[in-house]
């Protein structure tokens, strides 16, 4: 059992469809989809289907056996300036195109777009009962790591202060040090698909995360991740059912022991999408998540939490999630005409990578090694008010967010 368990894990996970040397690719792309629905929905596969998962994971090597490093002139080991940001690559990037939602556009499609403006047009004041309230509030909150805490405690700051901010926004800081994708995942898997319980259980013990004790951040010890953000949302006043917008940056703690691209950048594609799963369960009235990857890592070590170029290929995962749910995958339907809604409506929020100090087409953007504290891998204050004011910004002039963001 454990072994087929370990095999559903890099089926489910890890292995996508296109790439592979198959032999009727329709039929074995459909195939794929099958089973894993039936993956999502927690039923056990027969001796056929995995006869045919392992059949495929071995052609999955073997295809990146034939693509040699896979790595590109863009990710020379040890030398991360040749990376381009995914808003400028023009070429392919271990077979992925560039811009954010892929073919080379860095805007949602028509649909996608409609989509968000129409949930974010619902944003509205409501009490603490989830009802419209003139005098009532909007929660805003951030999830994610420790970059994304000191990142959120910045932003959070700079939106408080500055004048256009509606006073019904409450913004409330919920990334947690130490708490990396899989953590939160894990932390709320109760709500999951039993074989999904199973693969984030398989993954924390493949990651080395700790499942308990940690470090008494909540009064048991042990999953303390939304119970943490819970207390904070208390804490200021804000109610569950007042949460209607999420922005979300998540990376894997020592992703290297995830496997290499685009391995750990899948594993972080489902672990996210979990994540929202169950926030939209927690808080019933969220109704866009805004999305960002990590930030420049090429000054830090490769022993560090999220190295490059795995931070840079985090990236892949965020669009990868956005366009699962545009594709119409059922787990993050957003739409009730569709069906029980599980997800808020995924956006791309700010790209906040740049390749160290080289500046950036967009904006001029750079990622100095002053951006970096001294241990290279958490933001310095400068690098902190750079994401502040990239999220701030956005805001500020996205036609979604600032409709219920800035004051009337």
């Amino acid at each position: 059992m454990k072994t087929h368990a370990l095999w559903l894990v890099a089926f489910a996970v890890l292995l996508p469809v296109s790439g592979l040397a198959q032999d009727d690719p329709a039929a074995d792309a459909q195939r794929v989809r099958e089973i894993r629905a039936k993956h999502d929905r927690g039923e056990s596969l027969s001796a056929d289907e995995w006869a045919f998962v392992r059949k495929m994971i071995a052609r999955r090597r073997a295809a990146q056996q034939d693509a040699g490093a896979g790595r590109s002139k863009d990710a020379a080991p040890g030398d991360w300036r040749g990376l381009v940001p995914l808003t400028e690559l023009k070429g392919l990037y271990h077979g992925e195109d560039g811009g954010l939602y892929g073919q080379g556009r860095n805007e949602p499609p028509a649909a996608q777009r409609a989509a968000y403006e129409k949930a974010s047009a619902q944003i509205q004041p409501l009490d603490a009962s989830g009802r419209a309230d003139a005098r009532g509030k909007i929660g805003l909150i951030t999830i994610g790591f420790s970059n994304t805490n000191l990142e959120s405690i910045q932003f959070k700051a700079a939106a408080d202060a500055d004048p256009r901010k509606s006073l019904q926004v409450v913004i409330v800081n919920g990334a947690i040090g130490g708490r990396s994708a899989v953590m939160w995942a894990y932390d709320g898997a109760e709500i999951l698909p039993t074989a999904e319980q199973q693969r984030l259980d398989q993954e924390m013990d493949v990651a080395g995360m700790p499942k308990a004790n940690r470090r008494g951040r909540s009064a048991g010890g042990g999953k303390d991740t939304w119970p943490t953000l819970e207390a904070r949302i208390e804490q200021t006043d804000l109610a569950p059912r007042e949460v209607q917008a999420l922005w979300l940056k998540h990376v894997e703690a020592g992703a290297g022991k995830l496997g290499r691209f685009p391995a750990h950048a899948r594993t972080l594609q489902a672990d996210m999408a979990d994540v929202l799963i169950i926030a939209r369960r927690r808080f019933p009235n969220l109704r866009v998540a805004l999305l960002s990857s990590r930030t420049y890592a090429g000054w830090a070590g490769p022993n560090c939490g999220s190295p490059e170029p795995f931070a840079y290929e985090t990236a892949f995962a965020v669009r990868w999630l956005i366009q699962s749910q545009m594709q119409g995958e059922g787990r993050l339907n957003f739409d009730p005409a569709r069906g029980p809604v599980m997800a808020p409506v995924l956006i791309w929020g700010p790209y906040l990578w740049a390749c160290g100090d080289t500046p950036r087409k967009l904006d001029g953007l750079v990622w100095s090694q002053e951006d970096v504290a001294a241990d290279r891998m958490h933001p310095s204050p400068s690098g902190r008010q750079k994401v502040a004011e990239l999220l701030l910004n956005f805001f500020k002039s996205d036609a979604g967010a600032r409709g219920w963001f800035l004051g009337r």
